[in-house]
C-alpha cells in the first residue's frame, strides 16, 4: 500500500505540473471575417482547414502583441498530442523566451512575412513534422512568439508523432525526446501493472486514480481534448497502444529525406575511414607553443565527446610554464573531419539548440564589459551565426554588433538580423580591414580552438584602438574536476581545443602587449556541473544516438538494441553524477570549468 501510495503520489505531482503548464496558454479571442493582413502568412499542416474568421483573430492578436510568430493549437486537440508538447513546454516561459526555439502543436502557424522568406520556407500546407521543423526554424528570425488555443479542429497526428518530436527539437539530442516520452509512458503504465498484480487491492485503486489523472490534468485548461473521456476510461489500453502504433508508423517523407542525408553522408565518412585516421594527425612538437620549454609530459588522453568519432587525443603538459596543448596536433584535413556536422550539416539542429540556451551566459558576458564601458561598437570573433550579438542586442540596442567567423554560419546571422556587419575569414588576415573600429572585442571560447593563440592576441592589439577593451572567455585548465574527471571532462573537447591557456599565462600575456587587466571571473563564468555534463557525455560515447553517419553499418536491431541499453545505463549513471554534483557544492564555489577575462588597452 505504501509503494502504491507513492506511485499515485508522483503521477498527482507530474500531472499537477502538466495542468499548471496547460493553464498558461491563451485563447485566441473570437475575430470576424475581413481582409487578411499583407504582413502575415499561414502555415498549416495537411488538411487543417483555419476559417477565415480565425485567421484574422490570429493576425490581429500577433500584430497586437508584436508576435513574429504564432501557434494554433486546436482546442480539441488529441491527449497525446496535448501532452507531447506540455511535457516539453511551459507556456508561460515560452512565451517570454526571446531566444529558444520554435514550439507547437503542429497544426497551424501564423508567422510574418519577412521572417518567412528569410527562412527560406514557402506558405501553405505541409506534413505535420515538416511543420514542427519549419515552426523550430522560424522562431530564430523573429523576436517574440507565442501559442495559443484556436477554433479549429484537432488532428489525430500519431502516424507523424515520431518525426514531429524529433523534428520540434524539444531536448537534446533531438532523438531523445521520442524515448523520453514513451519511456515515461511505459513506465508509468508498467507501474500500475505491477502493483495490480503484487497486491491488487491497491493496484485496482491506483489503476482507477491512473485513469483519472488525464482528468485532473486538463480540468480547467483552456484546451478540451475531443478523446479526453475515451483516454481516461480505456488508459489501460490507450497507453500501450499508443506506443504501438507511434513505433510502428511507416517512415514519413520528412523522415525518409533525414535518412538519405544520413546515408550520403555515411558514403563520404565510409570513403575517409577507410583511409585510416593517421593523416589526421601530424607530428609530434618537442617543445611547448606558449614558452619553448621541453619539458613536456602526457597531462590527458581524450576522446571526441561530442559525435563519438573515431581517434584518441592526447594532451601534454609544459612543466616550465603549465601550459596545456593537443601534440601531437590534429592536421587541417583532420580539423575539417570532426569539425564536419558539428555545427553545420547534420549537427546543424543540434547546436542551434544548444546554443539558443545559453543566453544567461551571453548576458554575464555583456554585463561584465558595461562595469567598465559602454560599448558602442563591438566586434565578436569566432561567433558562429551570432547567438551572443542577437542576446547582446537586448541590453545594447544602440551599438553596432559585428560578428567575425571562419564558416559560413556568419552569414546566416546578418540574414537572421542577429550580426550587423558579418565578416568571414580568418581574424589574423582580416586585421587591416578592421583596426580602429571597435571600442569592444570577444573571443568567446575561441582562443582554444586556433592554432596559435599568441597571434591571435597580437591580431587584438593591433586591431583594438588604445582604451578598447579586449573580453576573453574560455575553459580553465586548472579546474579541480578536469584532474579528477580526466579524459571524461567535457571542456578537454578533443580534438577541438588544440589550446588550454592556465589563466595566470593569459594575463601575463595580456601585460606584454599593453594591456590593463580590468576584472576577471572565474566562479561566475562556470559553465555547469562538470559531473553531469561527463555523464551525459559518456552515455553519448557509448552511442546514444543512431543516426551517426560515421558508424560503418547502418542501424539495425543490434543498434537500436544497443540504444536501449544505454537509456537504461543512463538513468544510474545520470543519477550518481547528479549527486556527485551536489556532494561537490562546496569544492565547485571555490572552482569553476571556465573563466573570463576583461583587458583594456593602455595608451602610449
Amino acid at each position: 500500500m505504501i509503494i502504491a501510495m507513492a506511485i499515485a503520489a508522483c503521477m498527482a505531482a507530474n500531472g499537477w505540473r502538466l495542468r499548471r503548464r496547460l493553464r498558461g496558454l491563451r485563447t485566441l479571442p473570437p475575430g470576424d471575417e475581413g481582409e487578411a493582413d499583407p504582413d502575415y502568412v499561414l502555415l498549416t499542416a495537411r488538411h487543417v482547414e483555419v476559417p477565415d474568421r480565425v485567421a484574422r483573430a490570429a493576425e490581429r492578436y500577433a500584430r497586437e502583441n508584436g508576435l513574429g510568430l504564432l501557434d494554433l493549437m486546436p482546442r480539441d486537440i488529441p491527449v497525446d498530442g496535448a501532452l507531447d508538447l506540455a511535457r516539453h513546454t511551459d507556456f508561460g516561459a515560452y512565451r517570454d523566451d526571446a531566444f529558444g526555439m520554435g514550439r507547437g502543436a503542429c497544426h497551424a502557424v501564423l508567422a510574418s512575412r519577412d521572417a518567412v522568406a528569410a527562412a527560406g520556407l514557402r506558405a501553405g500546407e505541409r506534413d505535420p513534422d515538416e511543420l514542427g521543423a519549419a515552426t523550430a526554424r522560424l522562431k530564430l528570425y523573429v523576436e517574440r512568439a507565442d501559442i495559443a488555443v484556436a477554433g479549429i479542429a484537432g488532428h489525430d497526428q500519431t502516424a507523424f508523432r515520431r518525426a514531429r518530436m524529433r523534428a520540434l527539437a524539444l531536448v537534446i539530442p533531438q532523438t531523445l525526446a521520442l524515448p523520453q516520452t514513451l519511456g515515461a509512458m511505459a513506465a508509468g503504465y508498467l507501474l500500475v501493472a505491477g502493483t495490480l498484480a503484487a497486491a491488487p487491492a491497491a493496484g485496482l485503486l491506483l489503476a482507477l486514480w491512473y485513469c483519472a489523472v488525464p482528468q485532473l490534468i486538463f480540468a480547467g485548461a483552456p484546451v478540451r481534448p475531443r478523446d479526453l473521456h475515451r483516454v481516461s476510461l480505456l488508459r489501460p489500453v490507450h497507453v500501450p497502444l499508443s506506443i504501438v502504433r507511434t513505433l510502428a508508423a511507416p517512415r514519413t517523407g520528412w523522415e525518409r529525406a533525414l535518412l538519405a542525408r544520413r546515408e550520403e553522408a555515411r558514403a563520404r565518412y565510409r570513403a575517409e575511414l577507410e583511409r585510416g585516421t593517421g593523416r589526421f594527425v601530424g607530428p609530434r612538437s618537442p617543445e611547448c607553443p606558449w614558452c619553448g620549454s621541453d619539458e613536456l609530459d602526457v597531462h590527458v588522453t581524450a576522446r571526441d565527446v561530442l559525435q563519438g568519432k573515431p581517434g584518441r587525443f592526447t594532451l601534454e603538459r609544459c612543466g616550465n610554464c603549465g601550459h596545456i596543448f593537443q601534440n601531437p596536433r590534429v592536421t587541417p584535413e583532420g580539423l575539417d573531419f570532426y569539425y564536419r556536422d558539428v555545427y553545420d550539416g547534420l549537427g546543424d539542429v543540434l547546436a542551434e539548440r544548444i546554443f539558443t540556451s545559453n543566453t544567461s551566459w551571453y548576458l554575464a558576458r555583456v554585463a561584465m564589459v558595461r562595469r567598465a564601458a559602454e560599448p558602442r561598437s563591438w566586434l565578436d570573433v569566432g561567433t558562429g551565426k551570432g547567438h551572443f550579438c542577437r542576446a547582446a542586442r537586448t541590453v545594447l540596442p544602440e551599438a553596432r554588433l559585428d560578428g567575425l567567423d571562419f564558416g559560413a554560419a556568419v552569414a546566416e546571422g546578418a540574414q537572421r538580423g542577429w550580426i550587423d556587419t558579418a565578416y568571414r575569414g580568418e581574424f589574423r588576415a582580416l586585421a587591416a580591414d578592421l583596426a580602429g573600429r571597435y571600442d569592444v572585442i570577444s573571443m568567446h571560447h575561441y582562443l582554444e580552438h586556433t592554432t596559435d593563440p599568441l597571434a591571435e592576441l597580437d591580431t587584438a592589439t593591433k586591431v583594438l584602438p588604445p582604451g578598447g577593451h579586449l573580453l576573453i572567455e574560455m575553459p580553465d585548465p586548472e579546474s579541480w574536476f578536469g584532474r579528477v574527471l580526466r579524459g571524461h571532462w567535457v571542456p578537454w573537447l578533443a580534438p577541438q581545443h588544440l589550446h588550454m591557456i592556465p589563466l595566470a599565462n593569459l594575463l601575463d600575456a595580456l601585460e606584454r602587449r599593453g594591456f590593463e587587466v580590468v576584472s576577471r571571473e572565474r566562479r561566475e563564468a562556470d559553465q555547469g556541473p562538470d559531473f553531469a555534463a561527463s555523464a551525459a557525455a559518456v552515455v553519448n560515447r557509448l552511442g546514444l544516438d543512431v543516426d551517426r553517419p560515421w558508424w560503418p553499418r547502418v542501424p539495425g536491431a543490434r543498434e537500436y538494441a544497443r540504444v536501449l541499453a544505454v537509456l537504461v545505463l543512463a538513468a544510474p549513471l545520470m543519477g550518481a553524477a547528479v549527486l556527485l554534483d551536489l556532494l561537490t557544492v562546496p569544492i565547485a564555489r571555490r572552482n569553476s570549468n571556465a573563466y573570463r577575462v576583461l583587458a583594456r588597452k593602455n595608451f602610449g
